[in-house]
């Protein structure tokens, strides 16, 4: 159990923040033809978790939303001061990596480039003493979606390649080797969508917008990743 969940079971008040990208805001499907996406803050999976937390202990959790649409991790070293380090939470869950594999075809600068942005992001938050986690994103579209037109096909083409190549696990395994050398925890929900697919689940059937937005009931997997870590007794 993290001592911020030690802190929730006596009811203490605390600030948790989420910081990342479109997952973490809380886009899912698409509108407009494919240019916008649609913000339910209602399903996000820290709502989710701050739900919870409220029904099972009775504490109100506060909770700072620190995602933005489109960012890739050096978007978020360049915000962090403003959007969480100024804002003094307790907690920070950190996700980025969906946008960053993007990156891929660059090569293994980029993976370094990534591996460095998320080093600076955790120090920067340790040396806050603001109590740290990482989340592993979910998996990207790994078949072919109908709907999509233009250029929008070739984007989800790409989001296919990268996650049936390979990609997307260099990425989280690049995360969680970051945070094995920060002593960091890990809310492992990559390796959930990982063992769904293995059992035979559709995974992409799991993306509300057929590339990398998770349904609202996969925001679950990403909630209860974080409960476990937080308050379980295990």
């Amino acid at each position: 159990m993290l001592k911020i969940g030690k802190r929730i079971r006596t009811g203490e008040p605390v600030v948790l923040a989420f910081f990342g990208d479109s997952v973490t805001h809380g886009e899912f499907e698409f509108t407009n033809g494919y240019k916008e996406s649609v913000h339910r803050p209602e399903l996000v999976f820290h709502k989710l978790l701050a739900d919870r937390i409220k029904a099972e202990f009775g504490t109100e959790v506060t909770v700072i939303n620190a995602g933005i649409g489109g960012n890739f991790s050096d978007d978020g070293l360049a915000r962090i001061q403003t959007d969480v380090l100024d804002k003094k939470p307790d907690f920070c869950c950190v996700m980025f990596g969906t946008n960053d594999v993007t990156n891929a075809r660059k090569g293994q600068e980029a993976l370094d480039k990534y591996e460095q942005n998320m080093k600076e992001i955790i120090g920067k938050l340790q040396a806050q003493k603001i109590e740290v986690v990482l989340m592993t994103p979910g998996m990207l579209c790994s078949r072919g979606v109908k709907g999509f037109k233009g250029g929008w096909w070739f984007i989800h083409k790409y989001y296919e390649s990268l996650q049936k190549g390979g990609k997307m696990d260099q990425y989280v395994d690049a995360m969680r080797k970051v945070a094995k050398e920060m002593n960091v925890p890990v809310a492992d929900a990559y390796a959930e969508w990982k063992r769904l697919e293995k059992s035979g689940v559709d995974t992409t059937a799991m993306l509300v917008n057929g590339m990398n937005h998770p349904t609202a009931e996969a925001h679950k997997i990403f909630a209860d990743k974080l409960y476990e870590l937080f308050l379980s007794d295990r």
